[in-house]
């Protein structure tokens, strides 16, 4: 089992600035949004944050990397942690990829090219606004490995109505200007590649 020991002992963490900054933002009874789980740094960190009375929606598409994911989130006792094996995109369908795998053997949709083709494995995408999630979302962090702008786009009507904080690792041009249209001012993190991304 990946990981159980570390998350039994509360010490399954990264040294990611993100990782400390969500305890300065998130409270108990927040609703997060976690796209690209992985296999759930960042996801039970959220869960203990926003404790039983908040939720945690977490998006992990491949299925090798969502049972890991899965069996870490139970091993963490977190009841409050929703996951869904889908891809957060900006379309709900079916898709085909190639997925690379990484150095620990663990695969990466999002390191992967979107296609209606044949290819090594079919995954659901689905955007964010068609969940149609009512509560307020406090924080959104997307780690998609470049895939960043199609998920926001996805969840358009979410960012103009919750206004939630966003932890975005891939500032591009298109991301940065789609985002500031919406009212959104971006704060690059010390000693990280990624952004967070406020409405004043």
């Amino acid at each position: 089992m990946y990981f159980a020991s570390q998350i039994r002992r509360r010490t399954f963490r990264t040294t990611e600035p993100e990782f400390d900054l969500s305890s300065e933002i998130l409270s108990e009874g927040d609703w997060v949004l976690d796209v690209g789980a992985n296999i759930g740094h960042y996801t039970i960190r959220f869960s203990e944050l926003v404790g039983a009375s908040g939720r945690v929606i977490a998006f992990e598409p491949v299925p090798d990397t969502f049972e890991i994911l899965s069996s870490n989130v139970s091993v963490s006792g977190a009841l409050n942690v929703s996951l869904v094996n889908a891809a957060a995109s900006d379309s709900t369908r079916i898709a085909g990829v190639e997925i690379p795998m990484l150095d620990s053997g663990l695969a990466n949709f999002y390191m992967a090219h979107l296609s209606s083709a044949p290819a090594n494995l079919t995954v659901l995408c689905i955007s964010v606004d068609a969940l149609a999630i009512e509560n307020k979302v406090r924080l959104v962090k997307i780690d998609a490995e470049g895939h960043d702008f199609v998920v926001l786009k996805g969840m358009e009507k979410l960012l103009r109505r919750h206004q939630p904080i966003l932890f975005v690792e891939e500032s591009t041009e298109n991301v940065v200007d789609f985002l500031k249209e919406i009212g959104y001012s971006m704060q690059k993190l010390p000693n990280s590649p990624n952004s967070v991304f406020r409405i004043p």
